[in-house]
């Protein structure tokens, strides 16, 4: 029995020595971050982190973007112009994470003043502006976004003089993911315009509703 009791404390190292070690377990799996890792690559539009691997052509394939939509025009009223539906295209470049730089055409063509008149005025107006877009993530099928551009526009007649004009134009709306490279696209646009088009003078403020389609590569 002394024996025993003598024993006791040799026979209690090992399980000493046991219990004070730290078992490591882990704490998480790595299929997890795996999946976290997807997750937040889906989350996350395209984002230009590979130039160094990529020649200057395929950065631009890789990260490209087209747009296509109609604006309805509220003219300025020294502009003497009914308000209109028109279109345009835009071709866009995401430089860095959530920003794009853009070239923009428009194209609108109507009859201008009533039917009842003895003349009927046949309007064209183009432009072609160059800017830049910053996108805002709200979540993720959701982003905010807010543009500049400026460039020449052309106002043409049938009646009176042609102009060509200069044109400041900013951009507020919000995108929604239709499905992997497609959003949809609504907002409004604020258009400050010089042109000397109706006998106007300075800049005339332009209002637009504007709806689109995002297509990126």
């Amino acid at each position: 029995m002394k024996c025993l009791v003598l024993a006791l404390p040799f026979l209690a190292l090992p399980a000493a020595a046991w219990a004070g070690d730290e078992v490591c377990l882990p704490t998480r799996m790595s299929l997890d971050d795996e999946r976290r890792e997807r997750q937040d690559v889906e989350m996350d539009r395209q984002r230009p982190d590979d130039t160094t691997r990529l020649t200057p052509m395929e950065f631009v394939y890789r990260h490209s973007q087209f747009e296509v939509g109609a604006l309805y025009t509220d003219f300025d009223n020294s502009l003497a112009l009914k308000s209109h539906l028109g279109y345009y295209l835009r071709y866009g470049v995401e430089i860095a994470p959530h920003l794009e730089v853009h070239m923009t055409y428009r194209y609108n063509t109507f009859g201008n003043g009533p039917t009842s008149a003895a003349v009927q005025e046949d309007v064209r107006i183009q432009t072609l502006l160059f800017g830049a877009t910053y996108h805002y993530p709200l979540m993720r099928d959701f982003e905010l976004l807010g543009g500049l551009g400026i460039g020449p526009s052309w106002w043409d007649s049938s009646v009176v003089r042609n102009e060509t004009g200069f044109t400041v134009s900013g951009e507020l709306g919000v995108t929604t993911r239709l499905w992997e490279v497609l959003r949809l696209k609504t907002g409004f646009v604020f258009d400050g315009a010089n042109t000397n088009f109706h006998k106007a003078s300075g800049m005339s403020v332009n209002l637009s509703w504007l709806l689109g389609l995002e297509i990126g590569l």
